[in-house]
């Protein structure tokens, strides 16, 4: 896998350069956009891009680089340089000789250097591009997406296979954004449960009607990260989520309110046995729970939003979620913020946010663990700008604030990150 990876990224590196080329000898022919105003940095490849669009194949390139570091807090304070080079492959198999709306989206992932996260006592990772796939050894390579889709219709769509949930949670209004759009920190990015892994394996579907929007996932509880999914599917279980959301108008401004109960099969770890460890002469007494469950309740919505542009506006987000707290080692969590678009005059294509979290470790793992190890309840603050240098140049700068889970004293993170789209 990681040989293919490797492959797919240096094929993407050869085609970027050959298009900067290809593109200098059609220049006389059809002078493209300036470099200042072009979406992409390598624009059309010389129009294999549009050529390859037409035949159903869709290819976007991204390098994101972050410099960040804990300026305050428990431990090293030294700021690291990483980055994360990616290659994004949607297919419509329909124009590629198969049946209409059937489709396979390949997202290959490659981390290099180094990052903060786990710093400072932190169980929330600061930085969620790093944090996925990994970061060490043969964990920084990975195909997070490998599936397979069909739609039936506008209203009714199905995906199977190997799935990048972080970049299902990328599209949440005014957060998401996979740790290289928006947010930094995986809280405001893909709000952890305990229950839904990074990358899963399984199948979901989605079904749009005028109402609401319903959604039934079902899949393998187990993490999938550098795995294909194919090794041993379902042997420790099985995981059911649902979910409705629903379009609410209020004032004028547009949002929505969704609930999501989850439902998993998968024993774990009893934690309030865990005292038994400090037991040398009983270390077989560490019991298992069965089963868990996680209910949460999601919202967003505009508070101000341009009728001459409709991408430009602000306006709150949030969601609060509750689990069974045994065998999940997260009880509850919470996080609000304000997030938005084009707030400076002139700099529509800018983008920033503000958000809080909470984050309440299960009782029975604090109870367990005391006489070791102190785990206190997790609350930060979190402040992004995104600045567009040009199209497709991001520039940002982050920082939060975090009253940590395992350590005394205050950890404050600050980071810089450029985003290149190819």
């Amino acid at each position: 896998m990681r040989r293919r990876l490797i492959e797919v990224l240096l094929a993407a590196a050869l085609m970027t350069f050959a298009a900067g080329f290809n593109a200098l000898a059609a220049q006389e022919e059809t002078p493209p956009p300036g470099w200042l105003e072009r979406d992409t940095l390598t624009e059309d490849w010389g129009g294999y891009r549009t050529w390859l669009k037409g035949h159903g194949i869709t290819l976007k390139p991204r390098l994101t680089q972050y410099y960040q570091g804990m300026t305050s807090g428990d431990g090293d304070h030294d700021f690291e340089y990483g980055g994360k080079a990616d290659l994004l492959l949607n297919t419509d198999l329909g124009k590629l000789g198969f049946w209409h709306g059937f489709s396979m989206t390949v997202h290959g992932e490659y981390n290099f250097g180094d990052s903060v996260n786990g710093r400072g006592g932190a169980i929330a990772p600061v930085n969620t591009g790093l944090y996925f796939p990994g970061i060490e050894g043969a964990d920084r390579f990975d195909l997070s997406s490998v599936y397979l889709g069909q739609s039936f219709g506008d209203p009714v769509s199905l995906v199977i296979g190997k799935i990048n949930i972080v970049d299902i949670a990328a599209s949440r209004p005014f957060a998401g954004g996979a740790g290289v759009d928006s947010f930094w920190n995986i809280v405001f990015t893909a709000p952890p449960s305990g229950t839904v892994p990074p990358y899963l394996f399984g199948a979901l579907l989605r079904w749009r009607t005028e109402p609401a929007t319903f959604g039934f996932w079902v899949y393998d509880p187990n993490d999938v990260s550098n795995k294909t999914g194919f090794e041993h599917p379902f042997d420790d279980g099985i995981t059911f989520r649902g979910s409705v959301e629903f379009p609410v108008t209020i004032a004028g401004r547009r949002g929505h309110q969704g609930f999501v109960a989850l439902y998993s099969t998968k024993d774990g770890t009893d934690l309030a046995s865990l005292d038994d460890l400090l037991l040398p002469q009983w270390p077989d007494k560490v019991g298992t729970k069965n089963d868990r469950y996680y209910f949460a309740y999601t919202f967003d919505h505009y508070l101000y939003q341009s009728k001459a542009n409709p991408k430009e506006g602000f306006g709150l987000f949030g969601q609060f979620g509750i689990s069974d707290g045994n065998p999940n080692r997260l009880y509850w969590s919470g996080h609000v913020g304000v997030g938005g678009a084009g707030l400076i005059p002139g700099r529509s294509r800018d983008n920033w946010g503000v958000g809080y979290y909470f984050a309440a470790p299960s009782d029975d793992l604090k109870d367990s663990l005391e006489p070791i190890l102190k785990i206190r309840d997790e609350q930060g603050w979190e402040i992004f700008y995104n600045f567009a240098v040009t199209p497709w140049l991001i520039l940002g700068a982050d920082l939060q604030i975090i009253e940590t889970s395992l350590a005394d004293e205050m950890a404050v993170f600050a980071g810089l990150r450029t985003v290149i789209r190819f």
